[in-house]
């Protein structure tokens, strides 16, 4: 192969030229007709393509032009492209970073992508000897069609697939995390207002979020302290409608519209929840859905409702929330399949629990809005009782402990404490993760109702017996 040298003294021997002669640059080439022109000239043809949002290279253009001026001659040309109306440069029109593609009869036979200066200039002086060698006979041209890509193109799309992947993962990672948390959230809000579901059907999805019923039921939730938990898209079949749906008699055509209305397009499914027995306002979340959507039935909804405001045509809803617990229970399951609740009612593994004044529960509740998705359960307690205390881990603290209290138990994440938890002043918090899970089982017990319930054959006598019988232990 030949040198830089020898290239470039080959070159102005060829040109009959001297170095620092006066030449053009650049050609600018902005049209089909000038791009079919500028694939004639014979040499290596050396590119900027570029786009019109982001403009050619102008950084490169000192050394562009120190390359153009040292070697000199009629067989290096260099040019400026404008993709956007040149349809063999479609597919870089996209693209933000410099590309430089070289060109020698008529060919493409290499790219670069990138702002690096000395990798340019050692390609335009290694394409140049190649492009001298042909001319010359020396050697036959390797050349890559327009429309194909080249080894460093796939290089640089599986680099960017495997980053897409990776981040597909990562979304994946978090979502199964945030159910994760969800499922825990479901266990452990065993004495405050269960999760509810909104669901938006097809005409209220197409309007979009910030407009009509779902951007009014958004508003309406976050001004009475309310979350969404999760929010997805879903797409029903006809049984999944049916089954989902509580909406009268099962022949009825009201039913029937709105079935075949849920299956026209997407729907969205809120999961909701709050951090409280009530609202802001005062009312459960299952008021707040009642007054805000109405009844279940279309028709029985009243006129200032937004299943009634929002509706489509008689029978289809502008939103929909199962009412009666049971419903809601199948609705949820229908919907979130993924929040199954795990076996029995174990507290999470790492968790925190805090006490405070129930006068400050406002305070306390604003101020841990940041951290929502790691609430597992809230509870105003009235905790008295040497035993509670001591349980507690606080033994020299019962008057600080006992009376109304806001409890609040939270995920710590692998912390040995919550920030969140210690930026709030607590009365009280779990000293280490162990002790929280602790914590957790005391102030918020799992209900059981099996051993509510009495063995078949078994009454209250033999039991009284039974426990007499058993001798104490020391």
């Amino acid at each position: 192969m030949q040198s830089g040298f020898q290239v470039a003294a080959l070159a102005r021997r060829m040109a009959g030229r001297k170095k620092g002669e006066a030449t053009q640059l650049q050609i600018e080439v902005t049209t089909e007709e000038e791009w079919e022109k500028l694939l004639q000239k014979e040499g290596l043809i050396v590119v900027d393509v570029y786009t019109g949002w982001c403009g050619p290279c102008i950084g490169m253009l000192g050394n562009l032009k120190k390359i153009k001026l040292e070697i000199g001659g009629e067989l290096l040309h260099m040019a400026v492209a404008k993709a956007d109306e040149i349809e063999t440069l479609a597919r870089f029109r996209k693209k933000s970073e410099p590309t430089w593609m070289f060109i020698a009869g008529g060919q493409m036979v290499n790219l670069m992508f990138g702002a690096n200066a000395p990798r340019l200039c050692r390609m335009i002086v290694d394409e140049l000897a190649k492009e001298t060698a042909v001319i010359n006979g020396e050697r036959e041209r390797e050349t890559i069609p327009f429309h194909e890509l080249t080894p460093e193109e796939i290089i640089r799309n599986e680099e960017i697939e495997r980053r897409r992947l990776e981040a597909l993962a990562a979304e994946e990672e978090a979502t199964a995390a945030k159910l994760n948390a969800l499922r825990l959230l479901s266990l452990a809000r065993r004495d405050v207002d269960p999760l509810h579901l909104v669901l938006l059907p097809p005409h209220v999805v197409a309007a979009g979020p910030d407009t009509g019923a779902w951007q009014e039921l958004t508003a309406a939730l976050t001004t009475a302290g309310a979350l969404i938990l999760e929010e997805h898209q879903v797409e029903l079949e006809p049984e999944t409608a049916s089954a989902a749906l509580d909406l009268g008699a099962e022949g009825s055509e009201a039913r029937r519209e709105w079935c075949v209305a849920l299956q026209s397009g997407p729907c969205v499914a809120l999961l909701l929840g709050t951090l409280l027995e009530t609202t802001e306002q005062g009312v459960t979340l299952g008021e707040l859905l009642k007054e805000l959507i109405g009844p279940a039935v279309p028709l029985e909804a009243p006129p200032e409702t937004l299943s009634h405001k929002y509706k489509d045509g008689d029978h289809i809803p502008g939103l929909w929330a199962p009412c009666e617990p049971e419903k809601r229970a199948s609705a949820v399951a229908l919907l979130f399949p993924e929040l199954q609740e795990a076996d029995g009612g174990a507290a999470p593994v790492e968790v925190a629990v805090a006490l405070f004044e129930a006068e400050r529960q406002q305070e306390i509740l604003a101020g841990l809005q940041g951290v929502a998705e790691k609430i597992l359960a809230v509870a105003l307690r009235q905790l008295g009782g040497h035993e509670e205390t001591v349980l507690l881990g606080a033994e020299n603290a019962e008057g600080r402990l006992m009376g109304d209290r806001l409890v609040v138990a939270m995920r710590t994440d692998g912390e040995d404490k919550a920030e969140a938890f210690e930026a709030l002043t607590p009365l009280y918090i779990s000293s280490d993760p162990v002790m929280g899970v602790r914590d957790f089982q005391l102030l918020f017990p799992a209900t059981d109702k099996q051993q509510d319930e009495e063995e078949p054959g078994e009454t209250n006598e033999d039991q009284t017996e039974e426990k007499q019988e058993e001798p104490a232990e020391e």
